[in-house]
C-alpha cells in the first residue's frame, strides 16, 4: 500500500500533464477523497511563488475555483492537495460530444465570472483550456491549477499570439486569459480547436486567414467568438465582464466613443498637412485635439509622430512614454527607435527598429533609420550590405544608393569611391555634393582629427527622396545692401570666405568653419543642417544636428546674420 506523507492512502492515477502526475489518495482519518498533485518543478524560489498564489486564490472562497487543502514535500518535491472532482474533465465531456449549446455558453459565463473575480486580485491565470475545467459531484463547473499552470510556455493551442514571445507585459495581460477562455467556448462549441498541433507562425497564419470552424454556428456566437480570439490584444473584449455579458445578451456591443472619432477627424487633418509638410498646420490640428481631448492614445502618439520628425525629440518622447503609459502594447517600436537613434541610444535603437522590420519588412524608412544606426555607429560593411539589399529590391529609392556612396567611402578611409558615382550624382544632389566633398583640393576635414570627413558627409533621410524644386530669400542682414538672394538649388552651402565651393561665404576667418552649414532646399521641407562647425544658430538655438526652417528664420554664423524666408516680402 503506498502512502503520501502518512496521511493519505493512494488509490489510482488521475492523469498527468506539463506540470507534473495527480493522483487520487483517500484521507486516512476522514475518509476523504483527495487529489494528490505530484509538481515536477523543484526550484525552491518557484515552488514558494506557486504555493503564495494557490493560498491567495484559495482566500477567494469561490465555489468555482478548485478547493486546495495543503501541501507538503518529499524530498524536493512539492505536492498539492485539492478537492477531488469526480465528475471529470471539460475535455473528456468534449470527447464525449453530449454537450448541449445552451449548457456550454452557460458554463463559459460561469466560468468568466470566476475569472473576473480573481483578475479583480491582480492574479492570472495563465493556462486556461478543457483540461483545467472540471466538475464537482454535483455538477458544479470548477477551474483547476491556478497558481501551477506552467508559466514559461503556456500550452500552444490557447496561448494568445503576442504572449508567445512571453514578454513581462503579456504575462500581467488579463486579456491572455480572455483569449483562451475564447478559445476553450470555440472548442466546447464546435469540439475542434483549429490550432492544435500547429507552430507559432502556424498560428499566427490561421488568424491572418480567420480559418476557424465556427461557420455553422449562430452569427451572435461566431462574433463573440472572433471578438475573444482576436490576434490584437486592443481589438479583443478588453474585460471578462464584457465576455459575460455579450454572452448573457447574445450580442457584441457596438460601442461608439464620440470624442475618440472628433479627435481622428483633426489628425486626419494634421496628416493632411504632413503629407505636404505644412508643419505649422499639422500642430495646430495636434495641438487642438490634444487641449480637447486629454489622454486620448491616438492623439498623444500623433503628436509624438510630429515631433519626431520636426526633431523635437523630448517632446515627442514625452508623448510617447504617456501614450505607452495609458496602452502598455502600443505598437511605437519603430518612432521609439528613432527617438533612440536620435539620443544616440544606439543598441536600444537597433533592437527596436530590428524587431518593427521582423513585423514590417516593407517599411523602407525603417530601413534608412537602422543604416543611419549603422553608419553612426562605424559599422560601414554592415550599411553598405543593407544598403544594397534594398537597391536591389527597390532601386527607386536614392537615399540607399547616396548611403551605400558615403559608408564605402568611409570604409575605405576616403580612398576609393563606387564605380557608378560620378554618373549618379546628375541624378542625386546628395551624391552630387558628398563627392564635392570628398575631391576638394582645399580639404575642409583631417583624416585623423577634428573636423572630420564624416563631419562634413550628408547622410540622405527618408524623407529627401523626393526633392521638389523651390525658392528660398537670403539675406545678410549686417550688409547694408538690402537686395536678398534667391537660391532655387537643393543644397545650400555655407562656409568660411573664400572658400570657394560655398554658395554663401560667411567673413570671420578661423571662427567660421570651412563647410559650415548647409540648407537641403525642397518645397515645403527647408532644413539646416550644422557641419560640427565652430557654431551655427538658429532662432537663438544652437543646431547641433539638424532643424526643419519653417516661415521665417534668423540665422547666425560668427557674428554674421541672415534671415532666411520662402516669402521674399518678408525680408524687407
Amino acid at each position: 500500500m503506498q502512502y503520501f506523507d502518512n496521511k493519505y492512502t493512494f488509490i489510482k492515477d488521475l492523469g498527468s500533464g506539463g506540470f507534473g502526475k495527480v493522483f487520487l489518495a483517500k484521507e486516512r482519518v476522514s475518509n476523504r477523497y483527495v487529489a494528490i498533485k505530484k509538481l515536477k518543478n523543484t526550484n525552491k524560489s518557484e515552488q514558494e511563488d506557486i504555493i503564495h498564489e494557490i493560498e491567495m486564490v484559495s482566500k477567494f472562497e469561490n465555489s468555482n475555483i478548485v478547493t486546495y487543502y495543503h501541501h507538503f514535500f518529499e524530498d524536493d518535491t512539492l505536492y498539492l492537495v485539492m478537492e477531488y472532482c469526480p465528475g471529470g474533465s471539460l475535455r473528456v465531456k468534449i470527447k464525449e460530444g453530449k454537450i448541449k449549446s445552451s449548457e456550454a455558453i452557460a458554463w463559459i459565463e460561469t466560468l468568466a465570472s470566476c475569472i473576473r473575480n480573481i483578475h479583480k486580485k491582480g492574479i492570472i491565470h495563465h493556462d486556461i483550456k478543457p483540461d483545467n475545467i472540471l466538475f464537482s459531484q454535483n455538477g458544479t463547473i470548477k477551474i483547476a491549477d491556478f497558481g501551477v499552470a506552467n508559466k514559461e510556455i503556456g500550452t500552444r493551442a490557447y496561448m494568445s499570439p503576442e504572449s508567445f514571445q512571453w514578454e513581462v507585459n503579456s504575462t500581467k495581460d488579463p486579456r491572455i486569459d480572455i483569449y483562451a477562455l475564447g478559445v476553450t467556448l470555440m472548442e466546447v462549441l464546435t469540439k475542434q480547436n483549429p490550432f492544435f498541433g500547429l507552430s507559432q507562425d502556424e498560428i499566427i497564419e490561421k488568424h491572418q486567414s480567420a480559418d476557424f470552424p465556427i461557420q455553422n454556428l449562430p452569427n451572435w456566437q461566431q462574433e463573440i467568438i472572433l471578438k475573444a480570439i482576436n490576434k490584437v490584444p486592443e481589438l479583443r473584449f478588453q474585460f471578462m465582464i464584457e465576455l459575460e455579458e455579450a454572452l448573457k445578451a447574445k450580442s457584441v456591443p457596438i460601442i461608439f466613443n464620440k470624442d475618440n472619432l472628433k479627435a481622428a477627424e483633426l489628425i486626419e487633418l494634421a496628416n493632411r498637412a504632413l503629407k505636404t509638410n505644412k508643419w505649422r498646420n499639422a500642430l495646430k490640428f495636434l495641438e487642438l485635439a490634444n487641449k480637447q481631448y486629454k489622454n486620448n492614445v491616438t492623439v498623444l502618439q500623433a503628436l509624438g509622430k510630429f515631433y519626431l520628425r520636426v526633431q523635437k525629440i523630448e517632446m515627442a518622447k514625452f508623448c510617447y512614454e504617456k501614450a505607452l503609459k495609458l496602452n502598455t502594447r502600443l505598437d511605437v517600436q519603430k518612432d521609439l527607435g528613432w527617438i533612440n537613434l536620435e539620443a544616440k541610444k544606439y543598441p536600444i535603437a537597433i533592437g527596436l527598429l530590428s524587431d518593427h522590420l521582423h513585423r514590417n519588412p516593407a517599411d523602407y524608412e525603417a530601413y534608412n533609420l537602422l543604416i543611419r544606426c549603422y553608419y553612426e555607429t562605424d559599422r560601414y560593411e554592415t550599411a553598405m550590405e543593407l544598403s544594397k539589399m534594398i537597391m536591389e529590391a527597390n532601386p527607386s529609392l536614392p537615399c540607399f544608393t547616396n548611403n551605400y556612396f558615403i559608408a564605402f567611402v568611409l570604409n575605405s578611409n576616403g580612398k576609393s569611391i563606387p564605380p557608378k558615382s560620378k554618373s549618379e550624382q546628375k541624378d542625386n544632389p546628395f551624391i552630387e555634393y558628398n563627392l564635392s566633398v570628398i575631391t576638394e583640393k582645399e580639404l575642409s576635414h583631417n583624416f585623423k582629427k577634428t573636423p572630420s570627413l564624416k563631419s562634413k558627409l550628408l547622410f540622405m533621410d527618408f524623407q529627401f527622396n523626393t526633392l521638389k524644386e523651390n525658392t528660398i530669400s537670403i539675406l545678410e542682414t549686417n550688409n547694408k545692401i538690402v537686395t536678398p538672394n534667391s537660391f532655387n538649388i537643393p543644397i545650400i552651402k555655407f562656409g568660411r570666405e573664400e572658400f570657394n565651393l560655398n554658395d554663401i561665404q560667411v567673413s570671420g576667418a578661423n571662427a567660421v568653419s570651412r563647410r559650415h552649414c548647409i540648407i537641403i532646399n525642397t518645397k515645403d521641407n527647408v532644413w539646416l543642417y550644422d557641419l560640427e562647425s565652430t557654431g551655427t544658430e538658429i532662432n537663438d538655438t544652437i543646431v547641433t544636428n539638424k532643424i526643419p526652417l519653417i516661415g521665417y528664420n534668423k540665422l547666425k554664423i560668427n557674428d554674421i546674420y541672415f534671415t532666411i524666408t520662402t516669402d521674399k516680402s518678408k525680408l524687407l
